[in-house]
């Protein structure tokens, strides 16, 4: 909204206050974390990425030539890494609250089938 606002005070000639310099993001960690799944016997991750595209932080070859998750229906290729929400996804509604439904519902069944098989293999 800022560009909106300041694009305004522009055209309208309007006296407004010079605008407060952002402030630094001191939360983020200056390198990456690492974890070993396997030995904290983890076997699912939610990665909840908020309103843009940021793959930045796979460290894995899972994208493709145009940086976006190789998939299908949100599985992806590598073992245990899913995907809901992506615009697209399997359909127009993927990306939306309303319509992320179906296809977190697929992964939910394709998860519970692949630990299924897991244990019977067990």
């Amino acid at each position: 909204m800022k560009p909106k606002f300041d694009s305004y005070i522009a055209a309208t000639g309007m006296s407004a206050p010079e605008p407060e310099p952002p402030r630094k993001d001191d939360w983020l960690p200056t390198e990456p974390a690492r974890l070993n799944l396997d030995a904290a016997n983890i076997t699912s991750v939610l990665w909840a990425t908020g309103y843009r595209l940021d793959f930045s932080i796979l460290d894995i070859p899972v994208l493709d030539e145009w940086n976006y998750p190789r998939h299908h229906r949100g599985v992806t290729e590598h073992p245990s890494l899913y995907a809901v929400g992506l615009p697209w996804l399997t359909g127009h509604g993927s990306s939306i609250v309303a319509g992320v439904d179906r296809d977190a519902e697929y992964i939910a069944q394709h998860i519970a089938a692949k630990n299924a098989q897991d244990i019977a293999g067990r």
